[in-house]
């Protein structure tokens, strides 16, 4: 909704995240703020995600790769996964580590706009607050 009511604003541009300065793309944008305009920057937000494809692929390095559905299918007939001992293996606890006394938001580009997660920290291996934003939170604001 912000890009369709003339407002240049995508957090790729802004927080300069992963490898996205490194391509040449433009932020999609119409300044008239109606549903046609939504439909216009969505419209043109997959044809200059395209573009970002096709300019990430290219730089992509060559090399050798391995096919993962041929390991897949060896694994079928006799597999460690359906053996006695590993469903033992499998009830051991995962590692955890202390969240320090901080707060911490981060926030990412999501198809429908901005999505937040806030994490605040009390020195536990449990975070004391932990709150997801979704994109459409804004929006919905507006309804009682």
């Amino acid at each position: 909704m912000l890009r369709a009511s003339g407002i240049e604003w995508d957090l790729r541009k802004v927080d300069h995240y992963e490898c996205y300065d490194e391509l040449d793309w433009e932020v999609q944008w119409q300044k008239e703020g109606d549903s046609l305009a939504r439909y216009l920057v969505r419209i043109s937000e997959i044809e200059e995600s395209i573009k970002i494809i096709q300019q990430a692929l290219e730089r992509i390095l060559g090399g050798p790769y391995e096919n993962l559905e041929i390991r897949c299918f060896d694994k079928v007939r006799d597999s460690q996964w359906n053996d006695f001992k590993y469903r033992f293996i499998s009830k051991k606890t995962s590692p955890t580590f202390e969240l320090s006394k901080q707060e911490l938001y981060a926030r990412v580009e999501a198809p429908k706009g901005e999505l937040g997660i806030f994490l605040l920290g009390d020195g536990n291996i449990f975070p004391w607050r932990w709150k997801i934003r979704p994109p459409g939170f804004i929006n919905l604001q507006i309804f009682p």
